[in-house]
């Protein structure tokens, strides 16, 4: 007789993730010590709901040797589970798993080390009665696209009737339009019908954004922002959380976990703009939201040739006071660009250089100098191609 109310699935904790060049102020990458505090809080998140079972859906770490700093967050998580007393089994990603088998897998020394907690890492289904009445049906990263495929058919061929049976696995799954897919390392993919195998609830690791995609399948998402990516589509939750799956009823929540690093992205159209009315614009767009800690994407779009090369990208940046990280891409308009060098005569290579130094900034140097030397290079270089 099933007696579980409440499993909650953690997914995507990707532990030792470095991005960026901002550190902290014990000099460690900070996106890194982010990742690790978003796992904790989705720890602490799960426990707060008073589940009856844990769920690690996989990638807990971002690849298959994980530092030692990233190694010991994964295991103090684990420890607060255990701790807990809560029965918790974890399942291995693209990310932690090697490509070759007899590499190892951090999983192995977690699986001595946790005794009383399951893990699923080799490669092949394993059932796994995590507790009265619910039979999981764990498929951990398998060695392709065939495999993982196949041992989905042999967990459907195991399913009980006497239990809920629950599939858990780690992979991208299209279902009809849209591709619930990065492209990145060790990824696996499978079309929806392959997981339609009269399962009763379908639990997914590797989209980082809370998603239904199907009646009885779901992704949780990853426990913090992971790239602009991660934007969510529709109706996706803004804000990373765990998911909670009341066996009882069938019923599938999201639960944000508040305090992940915010994404920001602006554009801006820049074609009637001068730089002085760009960085005005941007400046604006900066007093929409909060970007303090958040990592900011700036678009300037359909910019002049003339207006690009004058631009000051770190001008553009320190707009957004207190943010992480700002990225500024400055998109050139291709029907102005175009119409600029057809209206332009063929000339000569040191012509060429004359009017480029003519349309940039030059601060700090001889501008008469460097006209002279580089019409002199390319003259030499035009009369050697002849």
């Amino acid at each position: 007789v099933l007696r579980v109310s409440r499993l909650v699935a953690i997914a995507d904790a990707h532990l030792g993730r470095a991005h960026y060049q901002a550190v902290d102020a014990n000099g460690l990458n900070q996106r890194e010590v982010d990742f690790a505090a978003s796992w904790h809080r989705a720890v602490e998140a799960a426990l707060g709901l008073d589940p009856d079972a844990v769920l690690v859906l996989g990638d807990l770490f971002d690849a298959p040797r994980p530092t030692y700093r990233a190694f010991r967050e994964g295991a103090k998580g684990l420890r607060t589970l255990a701790a807990a007393g809560v029965p918790t089994l974890a399942i291995s990603g693209n990310h932690d798993t090697p490509r070759l088998r007899e590499s190892g897998s951090p999983y192995a020394v977690l699986a001595d080390a946790f005794p009383d907690l399951r893990f699923a890492y080799r490669g092949a289904y394993e059932p796994v009665d995590l507790l009265p009445g619910l039979r999981v049906h764990a498929v951990p990263q398998c060695t392709d696209d065939l495999a993982l495929k196949e041992q989905i058919a042999a967990a459907a061929d195991a399913r009980s009737g006497d239990h809920l049976n629950l599939l858990v696995t780690h992979a991208a799954v299209t279902v009809l339009a849209r591709r619930y897919t990065y492209g990145d390392v060790n990824e696996l993919e499978v079309d929806l019908s392959t997981l339609d195998a009269g399962f009763d609830r379908i639990l997914l690791g590797h989209f980082h954004n809370f998603a239904k995609v199907a009646a009885n399948a779901w992704y949780p998402g990853s426990t913090d922002t992971f790239s602009f990516k991660d934007l969510p589509q529709g109706d996706e939750p803004a804000v990373k959380g765990v998911l909670s799956l009341d066996t009882t009823s069938g019923t599938v929540r999201h639960h944000p976990v508040p305090g992940g690093r915010p994404l920001r992205s602006y554009r801006l159209d820049a074609f009637d703009l001068t730089a002085p009315e760009v960085y005005e614009a941007a400046a604006g767009l900066a007093t929409l939201e909060d970007t303090e800690g958040a990592v900011v994407r700036l678009f300037v779009n359909r910019a002049r040739p003339e207006l690009r090369r004058l631009l000051d990208r770190r001008q553009l940046a320190d707009v957004f006071a207190g943010a992480l990280v700002v990225t500024v891409q400055v998109e050139t308009d291709e029907a102005e660009q175009a119409a600029q060098l057809a209206a332009q005569p063929v000339t000569s290579l040191a012509d060429e250089w004359d009017r480029y130094l003519a349309s940039v900034p030059i601060e700090g140097y001889d501008r008469d100098r460097l006209a002279g030397m580089g019409r002199a290079f390319l003259q030499q270089v035009e009369e050697e191609a002849r």
